[in-house]
Formats: C-alpha cells, structure tokens, sequence
C-alpha cells in the first residue's frame, strides 16, 4: 500500500470518527439539557410549594392568636394518637375549650402548640391536625410528637364539645379586622416571621418527596436582597444556577422577600441521572476514539516497519554478495589451469577467502539475531560462566581490528563475584555488538575500555569509547528495532539497526538492564547490570 493511499484512508477514517463524536457530543448534551430542565421544575415546584406551606402556618398562627372565646366552659375529651404503621393510642383526660372548624385540608399537617398560663402551673395546648384546630386546657406535663411521624390526631368520645366560635368568628367585626390588618400590614420582620428550622423542616420535606436527595445551601433575601439569615455554607456569587422563590406571595401591598437555594453538586447529580444510557454512550466513545487511534497507529508503525526490513533486505543482500563474490572469485584463481602454480599466491588466496568467510558469518548472524526478535522469547542455555573471562576474550578477539586503527582497547576486570548462570554465546554477542558499535562510531584512533565491577548485589559492565558520542534527541530512541543514528551525509558505517536492540533483548533475558550514557562529540558509555543469582 503506498503512503499516499494510507494517509487518504486514514484522513476518511478520521473523517468519520470526528463525525461520530459530533453526534454522541450533540445527544449527551441535549439528554443533560432536559434532565437540568426537568431538575428546574421540580426546584421551582419545590420552592413553590415551601413558601406556600410558610405563609399557611403563619396564618394558622394568626387565627389562633386572634380568636377570642366566647364560652369559657370546659367540656371533658380523650386524644387518640396514631404514629405512622404502629398505632399508638394514649386516652387523656383534657379540658377541651373549643374546637375551630376550617375549610379544605392542610395536607395531614400536624402542629403541636404549647404555651404556659400566665400566673399559673398549667399549661393550653393546640393541636392543628386535618381540618381542625382543636384547642385544650389544663394538663401537667404535656408530651411532645414529631410530625412527621404523627399519623392522626383526632378527638374520641367529647363531651358535647360546643362549636359556637364559628358564629363568634362570623359576627365578630373586630376580629375580621384584625386579620384583615394583619394581611395589609404586615407587623413582623422577616426573620420573626420565618423560623429557620421550620424552614430547613418544610424545604429537605418537599425535596425528598420530589425524589431530589441532594445537598443545598439557602438564603432568606430581604426586599432590598440583603440576607435576613442563611444556611452555615451559603455563598453570593456562587457559580451554578440559583433558585429563588418570593416568599409571602399573598401580601398585598408589599414583597416579603425572597427565598434563595443552590445545590453545589448539581451537576454531578444531573450527570447521575442520565443512567446507563448516558455513561454507556460516553464510556463508547471513548472506546471508539482509543479505537482509532491504536488503529492509526499500528497502521503507520507497520508501514515505517515495512519500509525498514526492505531496507535490510537489500542492504543485507548487498552485504552477502561481496563476502559470496569475493571466495567465489578466490576459487576461480585455485581452479584455473591456465595459471602457474608457482603464479599464484596459496598463502594471500587463503587468507582472503578466511576473511569473508568471517563476514559472510557475521551476516548470517545477523540474520539470526533478527530471526531471534520475531520468535519472541529466546530460549537461552545458561551455564555457570566467568564474566571476567568472556570479557578478556572479546577484548583479545578485538585487538588486532582496533590495533589496525592505531587505536587501543583495554579491560579491567575488578569484579570478584564474576560467575553467573548466563548463556555464553548471547552475552559474547552482547559484549561485541557494543566494542564493535564503540569502534564504528570513532573518528579517528578508537580507544576503548571494558570494566567489571561488583555493586549492590549486581555484576556491572562498563563499555566506554571516546568516540563522537550520540545527540540527546537521538538517546530515548537508540535500543529500538532498525533504528540507526542519523550520520547526516556520511555513509561509511554499515550496521542494520539490530545490535543495540538485541543488546537490551539478552540483558532483560538476564533480568539485567542496559544504560546509556552519552555525550556529542565526547563519546559513550553503555553499562550492563546483571544480578549476581540471575537465574
């Protein structure tokens, strides 16, 4: 496939993907939108609802106050107490002084009300509950009930309990008055009008009844905005969306103020209620996207690697024709009758086809070690070895090639831990892939030195050259695969981008690692730590 129909696939591909994405993008961002809009109305139903239910209990709070009693006789009643599945009846013998009917239901509300008769050691109790406002006397140590647990309140068996405060309330001009002043003229400040536990009570009630189990902070406004009181984290300015409900909708001439709300992780509560199909969709894309990519990636890398192996083919066919050509050629000369045997030199003939004989081995081995890369793991034959040893002996192997330089290669062997269980031929291989990497990459004379050491329970291996070193940008990339150095115009070191790689291949066999050290122009120094009980 050529590159240029590689990248116009690839660009369609891209094409697409970015489409697809555009979509999803669009369909999540409208399926938040109508969560964070249906969210909206059930707050604003919420608030609607609460400044409702505040401005009722202030008027139940104000028939209460404002209700004068005509018929100071006491009549007898029981009270019967129901708490939500369990009932619980307690009978108590109370003095009951009226009984005010009222229009319409208050939701099952039950209010509690207590308070003490002045000059006295009794106590009057109100109970609001259902359709009725029921008002008692003389009791000790009168009980209190949540309302939210309290079931029913209701009056068992009175004793001809009279109802005459309807006609007072209906002829009663005064007291119609009073209520009529009350609703023009408000009389309270705002923060005696709201109690804040009552708030709080009434608010987290209709939230979770409207399914909205979620953190929030609340302010109660004034008319001019200034904040009559407010929960403990209520913030101005706060970034989000804030919710706010006029609280005393039925004053006449006057606004109240203001109830204020926010929730600080409406978001995340927003994102919550998208389900399964919402973090499903995201959770594909980017699937699809990490998709793609590895796609591209893989795609290019094996066209980069397809191009490298037809560069080692040929130069590795070029590599094998010279050694083939040249014994080919020594043979001729042996075989042909035509020349004297006294004419032809046995001696100079011999050694040359000894020469590329080597370099024909050396190819092949190569070949061998790339075969090694596509095998995967290498089947090594460890056997107890001296480092020392393998080390001298690649040092004297070298000696001639780099003497013939003018240059000096010389070992140190101060390791006194230097038998491992290695294999022998794969770390031979190693040792010589870098002298002959540190001898290639010398300008002039090379001159190179091999150490072993002991260090922290590891062997350690110094190869150091004062060569013409490797460029930083060329460091992170040096032990990959076919890589080689960029030489810029200069082509007169051959190699196939194999030693290095394999080089840290054997050395991780070994559980060992390889380092780099280099500096431009200055030269290079690799180092092999192998732990001693390598096994």
């Amino acid at each position: 496939m050529s590159k240029k129909l590689l990248w116009i696939i690839s660009i369609f591909m891209a094409l697409a993907m970015i489409c697809l994405i555009l979509v999803q993008t669009y369909w999540i961002n409208n399926a938040y939108r109508l969560k964070e809009r249906q969210f909206s109305q059930v707050v604003n139903q919420v608030l609607y609802t609460t400044v409702q239910d505040i401005q009722e209990r202030e008027a139940m709070w104000h028939i209460m106050d404002e209700a004068e009693l005509l018929d100071s006789t006491w009549e007898e009643a029981y009270v019967e107490l129901e708490f939500g599945e369990q009932q619980h009846i307690e009978e108590y013998n109370w003095n009951v002084e009226s009984q005010i009917k009222i229009d319409g239901r208050l939701d099952h509300s039950v209010f509690i009300y207590q308070r003490s008769i002045p000059g006295t050691h009794e106590y009057e109790l109100t109970i609001i509950a259902d359709d009725s406002v029921i008002h008692m006397k003389n009791h000790q140590g009168i009980e209190f009930f949540d309302s939210n647990n309290l079931g029913k309140v209701s009056i068992v068996n009175p004793r001809q309990v009279k109802t005459k405060i309807e006609k007072k309330m209906a002829d009663n001009r005064f007291f119609l008055d009073r209520m009529m002043n009350r609703m023009i003229a408000p009389e309270l400040p705002l923060e005696k009008r709201i109690k804040p536990e009552v708030l709080i009570h009434v608010l987290e009630d209709q939230l979770v009844s409207n399914g909205i189990d979620l953190d929030y902070e609340f302010a109660v406004l004034k008319e001019n905005l200034e904040i009559a009181f407010q929960s403990n984290e209520y913030l101005e300015n706060q970034e989000g969306q804030y919710y706010v409900a006029t609280l005393f909708p039925r004053d006449v001439f006057s606004r109240s103020g203001y109830l204020s709300v926010y929730f600080p992780h409406r978001t995340s509560f927003i994102l919550r209620s998208l389900g399964f199909m919402g973090i499903s969709s995201i959770i594909l894309t980017l699937l699809v996207i990490l998709g793609f990519s590895l796609t591209i990636f893989i795609i290019f890398r094996q066209k980069r690697l397809s191009e490298i192996k037809n560069d080692f083919v040929s130069n590795m066919t070029h590599e094998l024709k010279t050694p083939i050509s040249t014994i080919s050629l020594a043979s001729q000369m042996l075989n042909d009758k035509t020349i004297p045997a006294e004419s032809k030199n046995f001696d100079n003939i011999s050694r040359i086809i000894g020469d590329e004989s080597k370099r024909l081995g050396y190819q092949v081995e190569k070949v061998l070690q790339m075969a090694i890369f596509d095998q995967g793991r290498i089947r090594l034959k460890r056997k107890k070895t001296d480092i020392n040893d393998l080390v001298q002996t690649v040092v004297t192997n070298f000696d001639l090639q780099v003497k013939s330089r003018e240059g000096s290669i010389s070992g140190k062997y101060n390791a006194e831990n230097a038998v491992l269980e290695v294999d022998p031929v794969h770390f031979t291989n190693v040792v010589s892939n870098l002298v002959d990497n540190a001898i290639k990459y010398s300008k002039e004379a090379p001159d190179i030195t091999i150490e072993t050491l002991d260090r922290n329970g590891q062997l350690v291996i110094k190869v150091s050259d004062k060569g013409i070193g490797i460029k930083k940008e060329y460091q992170r990339r040096i032990f990959e695969k076919f890589y080689r150095v960029p030489t810029g115009n200069v082509h007169n070191v051959k190699g196939f981008g194999l030693g290095l790689s394999y080089v840290k291949k054997i050395v991780e066999e070994h559980r060992g690692m390889v380092d780099l050290t280099s500096e431009f122009n200055k030269g290079t120094e690799f180092e092999i730590s192998i732990p001693v009980n390598s096994k």
